[in-house]
C-alpha cells in the first residue's frame, strides 16, 4: 500500500469517527413539564417552558405570556393532563379553533400558526 493510500486511508478513518462523535453528541434536554400540567413553550423542542396550565375544565389566556406574549404561537408543548386542550388563535373577530393537543400529546415543532395570542381550552371548555 503506497503512502498517498495510508495516508488518504488514515484521514478518511479520522473523518468517520469524527462524524461518529458528532451524530452522537447530546442535544440539549427538553425542560421538565410536571405530570399534572399542560407546558407551552414559544420555543421548539420545549428547551423552555413559558406556560403551564393545571385547569382541567377552563379557558385560559396565552396572550401576555412568554417573551413574545405567544404572538408567533405555540412552537412545542407537552399535555400531561387527563383531558384534551383546544388550542384557539386571537383573531380581530374573536377566536379561531387550530386544533387539539391530546392528553399525553407533545411536539417540538408545531410549525407556527398554532394559538396565536390566543386561548387554551382545557376538557371541554369553550371561549
Amino acid at each position: 500500500m503506497g503512502t498517498k493510500r495510508r495516508l488518504g486511508t488514515a484521514v478518511l478513518a479520522t473523518g468517520l469517527a469524527l462524524a461518529g462523535m458528532t451524530a452522537t453528541a447530546p442535544t440539549a434536554a427538553a425542560a421538565t413539564c410536571p405530570a399534572d400540567r399542560l407546558c407551552l413553550s414559544e420555543y421548539y423542542d420545549l428547551n423552555t417552558i413559558h406556560a403551564t396550565i393545571a385547569s382541567t375544565k377552563a379557558c385560559v389566556s396565552i396572550a401576555g405570556l412568554g417573551p413574545y406574549d405567544f404572538e408567533f404561537g405555540i412552537a412545542s408543548y407537552r399535555n400531561n393532563l387527563p383531558v384534551k386542550a383546544a388550542v384557539y388563535s386571537k383573531m380581530s373577530y374573536g377566536y379561531k379553533y387550530d386544533g387539539t393537543i391530546q392528553p399525553g400529546g407533545a411536539s417540538s415543532n408545531t410549525y407556527g400558526n398554532f394559538g396565536l395570542s390566543g386561548l387554551i381550552c382545557t376538557g371541554g371548555a369553550t371561549p
